[in-house]
């Protein structure tokens, strides 16, 4: 196990409780219910937290040395044994006596009281620092406390990862955050500490119970010094720009419009947080701005025209997306460009569903019918499992063109002076 990844599966570790059969020197065992272990829901190995496993091996140590003295063991056992019949336990312990003597240290003070496990400090790997007791313990929020810092005008929020994101004020860093698979937000409780009074109070309206999860990139970076992956958006807007640039500089055409506007509506695109449909209009509109509603029609419409004269007619009736597959389709080869190019016409009728530009008979038709050529359920609902979807969809739609684009040709024809 290396950090909060499980070796066998990879998957995320929690941090969960269990018994602990230890097997002393004689042969003898004794067992510690209530054992702090970071164990794997998809394979359900478990790994003993490295702080317990010290306690356990202090415990071991002075069982044994009472044993070789003759003397009464000091530590309190647990009354209530639990069940022996499948192994011969000569004693049982409960890990919560033990730690309430070990972990006892004064906290860092604050001003509003915050909902936090202690355990979740000292059993997590790679949390614990002396010089400042708890400023890394993990307190956990809805994520509908993000909404804020997504709409303030004075915040800003940058998802730069799928699991670890920044918020502003003004132009400053303010807060690192992450989210864990259960989409529930961290931040630790060191830096909500420093923030004034009322934003404490703020955060602590939405404030819920540790789920023991905080396996994430935010916990990666910051704790293990992993560099986040780009998140999903931001590789599609990347994949974008490459396809761009490459047809710019081969075909010498600009397929699609820039100007200073397309980088604020960029900004504006992030991965989608929260099931609501208001929220994935915020998500789909910018998406739709920057994919469809930037297409150079004037542009593509002019080289087509002047390589393939015979398209004269046909072209006074294409704009847009159709006028894009067109020239994809004469300057490709091995794709079905009607196929590929579907979620770009997906996100426009999504623009339409999430706008509500219909009646609501005919947006479920539509948003079904989006579903289905996303290759979901005609029935799902779920806006970030559409979303994610679709961001998924349009990545390949861009690997496939850049893939398949006629680079050679265009090479050529650049050379040529054509």
């Amino acid at each position: 196990m290396s950090g909060l990844d499980c070796d066998s599966c990879e998957s995320k570790l929690h941090l969960a409780y269990g018994e602990k059969i230890l097997t002393l020197n004689s042969g003898e065992k004794i067992a510690v219910e209530h054992t702090p272990f970071l164990v794997c829901d998809v394979c359900q190995k478990r790994y003993i937290s490295p702080l317990a496993k010290e306690l356990l091996d202090e415990l071991k140590k002075l069982v044994e040395s009472a044993e070789q003295e003759e003397e009464k063991n000091t530590i309190e056992v647990n009354q209530e044994q639990g069940d022996t019949s499948s192994e011969s336990i000569k004693q049982w312990y409960d890990f919560n006596k033990i730690k309430r003597e070990i972990c006892c240290d004064k906290y860092i003070a604050e001003k509003v009281k915050f909902i936090y496990d202690k355990d979740d400090y000292y059993f997590i790997p790679g949390l614990i620092r002396p010089w400042k007791i708890g400023f890394l313990t993990p307190v956990f929020f809805n994520i509908e406390v993000l909404l804020k810092y997504i709409h303030h005008p004075l915040y800003g929020l940058d998802i730069g990862a799928d699991t670890f994101g920044y918020i502003y004020k003004g132009d400053e860093h303010y807060l690192s955050f992450g989210i864990n698979e259960n989409n529930k937000v961290i931040m630790w409780l060191g830096d909500i500490v420093e923030l004034n009074v009322e934003e404490q109070f703020y955060l602590r309206s939405e404030n819920i119970t540790s789920d023991h999860c905080i396996g994430s990139e935010f916990y990666e970076a910051q704790i293990e010094n992993v560099w986040a992956k780009a998140s999903a958006e931001r590789r599609l807007l990347k994949k974008r720009l490459d396809f761009n640039e490459k047809v710019r500089e081969y075909y010498n055409i600009a397929v699609a419009q820039l100007d200073t506007e397309t980088l604020t509506v960029a900004k504006n695109i992030r991965k989608l947080l929260i099931n609501t449909n208001d929220a994935f209009k915020d998500l789909i509109i910018p998406l739709n701005e920057l994919f469809v509603e930037v297409i150079n029609n004037k542009a593509i419409s002019k080289n087509l025209k002047e390589k393939y004269p015979e398209l004269r007619e046909e072209l006074k009736n294409k704009k847009g997306i159709k006028l894009l597959q067109l020239w994809l389709e004469k300057n490709t080869d091995k794709i079905d460009v009607n196929k590929e190019i579907a979620p770009l016409f997906v996100l426009y009728d999504l623009r339409l569903v999430s706008a509500h530009l219909y009646s609501e008979d005919s947006r479920e038709k539509l948003l079904a019918s989006c579903c289905t050529r996303l290759g979901l359920e005609e029935s799902e609902q779920n806006y970030i499992t559409i979303a994610n979807t679709l961001i998924k969809k349009l990545d390949e739609m861009y690997d496939m063109f850049i893939k398949h684009l006629c680079w050679k040709n265009a090479e050529e024809e650049d050379e040529n002076g054509k």
